[in-house]
């Protein structure tokens, strides 16, 4: 096979990927914005409280972990998504005709690079949602231990499906 047709094909399959993780990573920092400001529990809203305005949950460990996983997610998101908006902006592979795609062997290189960060940030943010999915809940559910157990057990089955993934990838990658 020729390598410039192999660089080309993993270039289209690069930006194709590349722009479903963005949309998912764009998905991923609005929702953990919006999580950071609509808080579980509330906010004190007694005029005569010094709280007023504080999340009332503030000194729960779980509501704590929550926030700290929501910001992570946010952060990890956000990356992404400026990690995509780097690709698209400094790897425009020049057009030379109608359909081949060129980029240095350097060129390339760093765009495999910056889409495997942003895979990883994306990875990240995902796994961080579902902690502050599973510990939001958790604090406001924390009076109904059963509930809340089984709402930790359910977020925990995120993780078995992400181990499975990754297994049948490794699996059909070794055959």
């Amino acid at each position: 096979m020729d390598p410039a047709n192999n660089d080309t094909r993993i270039i289209k399959m690069v930006r194709d990927a590349a722009q479903i993780h963005l949309v998912v990573a764009t998905l991923l920092v609005t929702v953990t914005f919006a999580a950071g400001f609509t808080l579980p529990g509330g906010f004190e809203s007694d005029k005569d409280s010094s709280d007023k305005g504080m999340a009332i949950l503030t000194k729960k460990s779980a509501f704590c972990a929550f926030v700290v996983t929501d910001a992570i997610a946010f952060v990890c998101s956000a990356g992404a998504v400026f990690s995509h908006f780097v690709m698209a902006m400094t790897h425009r592979p020049k057009i030379e005709g109608q359909s081949d795609i060129v980029l240095t062997h350097k060129e390339l290189r760093i765009l495999m690079k910056t889409y495997r960060l942003a895979t990883i940030l994306l990875f990240l943010s995902m796994s961080a949602v579902v902690i502050a999915f599973v510990t939001g809940l958790y604090a406001t559910l924390e009076n109904s231990v059963g509930l809340a157990a089984t709402v930790c057990v359910i977020g925990c089955l995120a993780f078995l499906i992400y181990v499975l993934v990754f297994y049948v990838i490794c699996i059909e990658a070794n055959k």
